[in-house]
């Protein structure tokens, strides 16, 4: 199913009547310069239906009600045209929608078709707006896309005044034909497109979504996106810790780091990330130069960084020595660079500093600015600045950006002028970090290109899962390659022989099926060190079955970890990985990840943890061993893919992690898993 046709139209059918009127005004306001029919039953110059039109038009426009839609999209189809846009509601977004969704599907056939109840698309390279609405934008040559599944949103991204250069702006609606996979191959496609952005608020199908983000990556075009909807799935959390800390948010967030698309928390950050894809793409590192004429600015650039993945590296030896000679006396070479006012009105002298900076081996040198109003003060000053950057960045062809702190700041003439040179007018400082953020992950997930696949557990709806005894689960997991302490079960009055086979000190937990928190529950002694208390322990846990677990205590632990897998409904099986222990919820410190992994990902998702400070030694500690950790989180990777299809939720909890070299133990384990153990 190809949609050129109805994206580059050369003639179009436009169907209805008020709102339809907008998209004959839009195209001819924009130069359209094919051909425009009208069909209507009633109106002068129209054609009464699509059985008179002189041809099969390449894309059609239904501004008509839902049934009209179902029998226009019949004759469209059967006369060959390229494709349609259904403006109409009533389908499957309402609750009696299905049938009427069934019987377009069955009227388009094989012809493309955006929505039903979508706002339809403009596309500014071509002049055709198939939008019943008031179109804002200007011919391009080279833009990004706008693909969206709210109207409104995309209105506002249209109207948006910070200069994005669009080509496209498409809704998506119910996507119930050309889905926003397929549509972000189709402009993927397009030499025109620079850069790809989104709002969404569902991704769909994970796989064909990832999918066609490494078609965009193959061809050169990063993607950014707002995804909507940041809530937990509502999934029964009780059996385990890594249930109560994944949720669809934190699997949406993992998906898109994972394919190097930029996420974005508002509109703003958007617009300010997809202009620094444009003129940019992807960058090389996270090394960031900026350089402005007040410490302020930079102090405030340096604070608004932390917590980003931001780097100030210093300038090199050759840059700090031409920086020297073409900034004022006083100037404290560094990075971000104040170089205060000696330069100010010496162009010259400021070009070869911005040319300097430039060569300096960053991924973006960011000149911070903020001219006044051309209407209420003179700007030349500021011009004169502004052109000694864009001519350092044409000498030097290195990223260039002008940033300034408010976005308001940057006018049109300025934006405009950036653009031309190839320098990313950035607007709003907080945005502009983000954006440099973004650009820059998205450059390291393409370097180290993984992308994940959708791998099925057990449906816990329909599966006859089965709840493993600790026992039982450390004994598998062991298979896997987990160390996992010796171990007995055996009946209450057996408890202290098998505390003594074992050696002291030990650690006493009830051995009864169904007992998930034990902590909270009283049902597990920790460190008994003689036969007394270990009989006590044994007896206060009668009341939960016949039978305790007697294993060896682990007293070297320098940090827990809890490690999960958890099978979802739209990602399928995902592996969590976090501060452990009773406060595992508490601490909120874990992150997850889509198979399959590797080793340098399973170390970076340790790494992001705040306990991994921990590895190191804190304060005098020993350090942990880093090397068990990954290795038990691979081993948790090898675990879920073999029982993939019967697994339903592992948790591990916690993982005790001994000195570096010492190993790492699995102390406590349950798995819900159906059919045979393997």
């Amino acid at each position: 199913m190809n949609p050129e046709r109805l994206f580059r139209p050369r003639t179009i059918a436009v169907y209805g009547g008020k709102w339809s009127d907008y998209v004959v005004e839009q195209c001819r306001k924009l130069g359209f310069e094919g051909e425009i029919w009208r069909v209507h039953p009633e109106r002068d110059g129209c054609f009464r239906s699509t059985g008179e039109l002189p041809a099969a038009p390449d894309s059609a426009f239904l501004g008509i009600n839902r049934e009209l839609s179902i029998v226009e999209a019949a004759a469209l189809s059967e006369r060959g045209a390229g494709g349609a846009v259904v403006f109409a509601r009533g389908f499957a977004e309402v609750e009696d929608g299905q049938r009427a969704t069934r019987r377009l599907n069955e009227a388009a056939g094989d012809m493309p078709f955006i929505g039903p109840n979508c706002y339809g698309f403009a596309n500014f390279f071509d002049g055709a707006a198939l939008w019943p609405d008031q179109v804002v934008g200007r011919r391009v040559a080279r833009g990004v896309a706008i693909l969206g599944q709210s109207g409104t949103v995309c209105i506002t991204l249209m109207y948006q005044r910070r200069s994005l250069p669009t080509g496209y702006v498409i809704t998506m609606g119910n996507q119930q034909r050309l889905t926003c996979a397929e549509l972000i191959r189709h402009v993927a496609d397009d030499e025109r497109v620079s850069a790809i952005g989104m709002y969404l608020e569902s991704v769909g199908d994970v796989d064909a979504f990832a999918g066609a983000v490494d078609h965009a990556r193959r061809r050169g075009k990063p993607l950014a996106l707002v995804k909507v909807g940041r809530s937990a799935k509502g999934r029964d959390a009780a059996f385990s810790h890594t249930g109560s800390l994944t949720g669809s948010d934190v699997l949406h967030d993992a998906l898109f780091e994972r394919l190097g698309v930029a996420r974005c928390d508002s509109l703003a950050e958007l617009t300010e990330t997809l202009k620094l894809f444009h003129c940019h793409g992807p960058l090389p590192s996270n090394h960031l130069a900026v350089l402005g004429a007040s410490g302020g600015d930079m102090a405030m650039a340096s604070d608004l960084a932390r917590g980003l993945a931001v780097e100030f590296p210093p300038p090199s030896p050759p840059a700090r020595g031409a920086l020297d000679s073409s900034t004022g006396p006083g100037v404290r070479i560094d990075n971000p660079l104040d170089f205060q006012t000696g330069t100010w009105f010496d162009g010259d002298k400021m070009r070869r500093m911005f040319a300097a900076m430039l060569r300096s081996g960053h991924a973006l040198t960011a000149f911070m600015l903020d001219p006044p109003d051309e209407a209420l003060a003179d700007p030349h000053a500021y011009d004169v600045a502004v052109d000694a950057m864009l001519a350092a960045a044409r000498q030097t062809g290195a990223r260039g950006a002008v940033l300034c702190s408010l976005p308001e700041s940057l006018s049109a003439y300025n934006r405009v002028k950036c653009l031309d040179a190839g320098v990313a007018p950035l607007q709003g400082l907080a945005e502009g970090l983000k954006a440099f953020e973004s650009a820059a992950a998205t450059g390291a997930a393409w370097r180290c290109w993984n992308p994940p696949a959708v791998l099925r557990g057990a449906d816990p709806e329909r599966a006859a899962a089965r709840v493993l005894s600790e026992a039982e689960s450390k004994a598998l997991l062991a298979r896997f390659g987990f160390d996992c302490p010796t171990r007995e079960v055996v009946a209450v009055d057996d408890a202290v022989a098998a505390a003594e086979r074992i050696g002291y000190p030990v650690a006493v937990k009830t051995a009864a099926r169904g007992v998930h928190h034990k902590t909270e529950l009283g049902a597990v002694r920790l460190a008994l060190a003689d036969r007394d208390a270990v009989a006590a322990a044994a007896r206060s846990m009668a009341a939960f079955g016949d039978e305790v677990l007697i294993e060896t205590m682990v007293g070297d632990g320098v940090m827990e970890l809890i490690l999960g897998a958890v099978a979802d409904p739209q990602f399928g099986l995902t592996l969590t990985v976090g501060a452990g222990g009773v406060f595992a919820e508490f601490l909120d410190d874990a992150t997850s990840l889509l198979l399959p992994v590797d080793r340098g990902l399973c170390a970076r998702a340790l790494d992001r943890l705040k306990a991994a400070r921990l590895f190191d030694g804190w304060r005098g500690a020993r350090a942990a061993d880093r090397d068990a950790a990954v290795a038990a989180l691979m081993n948790l990777a090898r675990f879920t893919e073999h029982h993939a299809g019967r697994l339903v939720e592992l948790d591990i909890n916690p993982l005790i992690v001994r000195p570096r070299g010492g190993g790492a133990v699995v102390a406590d384990a349950l798995i819900r898993i159906s059919g045979e153990l393997t």
